[in-house]
């Protein structure tokens, strides 16, 4: 039996549906087009929310690094940890979510890994050209294996139901509708306890906060892994680093560009990128620049409050 067919094996099932809200599609779809369109290679992220009743509802994301290739993969635990701190008392962890339209060979190994960081989490997987999850999975002990090898805990992907929440599309509406005449308020619906504005207010100002710096003048012959660890080294003194993007063949894995991107976190972070201008790294000297926000709506000039308004309201034309 070949590993699709293994993996979404039918059982009696303990979760009863999985709700995506359209917030979180959208922001993926984002996400996979700013990082990773142009590869072709599949984006992973985390879901928040919360699970009750054997209903798991996703309320937000975030995207962590991940590579593979056909004999390994690497999950960046580091950027995760702090990603999840960051969200500790707002949302819970309640699964993860990869790109694509099927399930892929080394999904179980990587569904162990996030189980050690919520229980029983779900996958979505995400169909970025839909704009729709196409399944979910949960995992249980394989059935199939002899009750004296069930101790080795070899688990199996099971489908659960999933739906996209119908809510932010009504929200929009009477946002809308109070814009063009505040006649009486509108009724108040809601995420997880949070206005879906208000929500996505607090994503667009997680990102505002975000530095992004290029960084030139390396040499191309370097190996993509030593400039990836020297720029993370270097730039760790001026805040957090979040991640780091080499620029890389698709083949030959090799550095093929000559602007590499470091994403920072921190009081001053922007100040003390920007002081490191032509500092030697081993032999070059770093070109430092600051670079835009990654989020187009943060380059508007709208404050966060606005630029949320107006991506919620998206859904009111594009229904």
């Amino acid at each position: 039996m070949d590993v699709t067919e293994t993996q979404q094996i039918t059982a009696a099932r303990t979760m009863e549906k999985v709700v995506v809200h359209p917030l979180v599609l959208r922001n993926i779809v984002d996400n996979y087009n700013r990082v990773a369109e142009k590869s072709g290679k599949r984006l992973v992220g985390v879901l928040l929310g919360e699970s009750s009743g054997g209903i798991v509802e996703v309320v937000n994301s975030y995207h962590v690094p991940f590579k593979e290739d056909d004999n390994d993969w690497f999950l960046d635990h580091r950027h995760h940890s702090a990603m999840l701190q960051r969200f500790d008392g707002i949302n819970d962890m309640v699964g993860w979510y990869s790109t694509g339209s099927e399930l892929r060979e080394n999904d179980l190994d990587v569904h162990a890994q996030f189980c050690s960081y919520a229980p029983n989490p779900v996958l979505v997987v995400i169909d970025v050209g839909l704009g729709i999850p196409t399944n979910a999975y949960y995992t249980k002990s394989n059935p199939n294996l002899e009750a004296s090898l069930q101790k080795i805990e070899e688990k199996v992907f099971v489908r659960a139901s999933v739906e996209i929440a119908p809510e932010a599309k009504d929200f929009a509406d009477e946002y809308l509708l109070s814009e063009l005449k505040d006649a009486r308020p509108p009724k108040r619906l809601t995420l997880g306890g949070v206005s879906y504005v208000d929500a996505m207010e607090s994503y667009l100002e997680f990102y505002k906060k975000q530095v992004r710096i290029s960084v030139e003048g390396y040499d191309m012959s370097l190996l993509a892994p030593d400039l990836y660890i020297s720029l993370e080294n270097h730039f760790s003194s001026c805040g957090t680093v979040e991640f780091v993007e080499v620029p890389r063949d698709p083949v030959t894995k090799a550095i093929s560009g000559r602007s590499s991107t470091v994403a920072l976190r921190g009081e001053g972070a922007e100040e003390k990128a920007l002081a490191l201008n032509g500092s030697d790294l081993g032999g070059w000297r770093a070109s430092v620049k600051i670079l835009p926000p990654a989020l187009a709506s943060l380059r508007s000039g709208l404050t966060t409050r606005e630029a949320a308004r107006q991506y919620i309201a998206h859904f009111k034309r594009n229904k």
